[in-house]
């Protein structure tokens, strides 16, 4: 089924035209990509927005990076750029996280994008190769399910990198303790 029968797709606005309107616009970029999608958020009451900004539980996707993600708390009220594309769907239907773990890991999906993307230099994605992705839905508990996994997984690595960089941390702090040379 096209991704254009499950999911209403909108792009941002032009980013010179954003600068010009606003003084100091709050733009979601890509570290705030990286970072919702590290949080694994979820709301059951989470709905989708239609304005320029972003609310939390809006599915989103980078043009340029192919990354996915759910807009979480900490991003919402920021303005979409023109390289980022929010998806609305009937959440009935379509788990918010199985498209996401589709369009960030599924195989058949990257080679679906690598055919239609554009440019020379940077090759990007487009909203019209977007919509005419072709995304098989299973039943809904079984999206919901691998969905559920895919963002714990993604929870799970965030949590280990917070951890592994407070035991490096300590070890550097004992090691510098200990160092003839002074340390830090």
């Amino acid at each position: 089924m096209k991704l254009d029968k499950i999911a209403k797709v909108s792009v941002g606005a032009n980013s010179f035209v954003l600068r010009q309107k606003m003084d100091n616009p709050n733009i979601y970029t890509n570290e705030d990509i990286d970072f919702d999608l590290s949080q694994g958020y979820w709301s059951k009451d989470a709905k989708s927005s239609t304005g320029d900004s972003l609310v939390a539980g809006d599915l989103i996707i980078n043009l340029m990076t192919k990354k996915s993600t759910i807009v979480s708390p900490q991003s919402e009220g920021k303005i979409i750029p023109q390289n980022i594309m929010r998806m609305t769907v009937d959440d009935s239907k379509v788990y918010r996280w199985y498209i996401c773990y589709v369009l960030n890991e599924s195989e058949t999906v990257k080679r679906q994008l690598f055919t239609t993307m554009e440019g020379s230099a940077i090759r990007r994605m487009t909203a019209g190769s977007v919509r005419g992705l072709d995304i098989k839905l299973p039943p809904f508990e079984a999206q919901k399910r691998l969905g559920d996994v895919y963002r714990q997984m993604l929870i799970q690595i965030r949590l280990q990198r917070e951890y592994s960089k407070k035991i490096n941390k300590a070890i550097l702090t004992i090691l510098d303790k200990n160092d003839i040379n002074g340390g830090k």
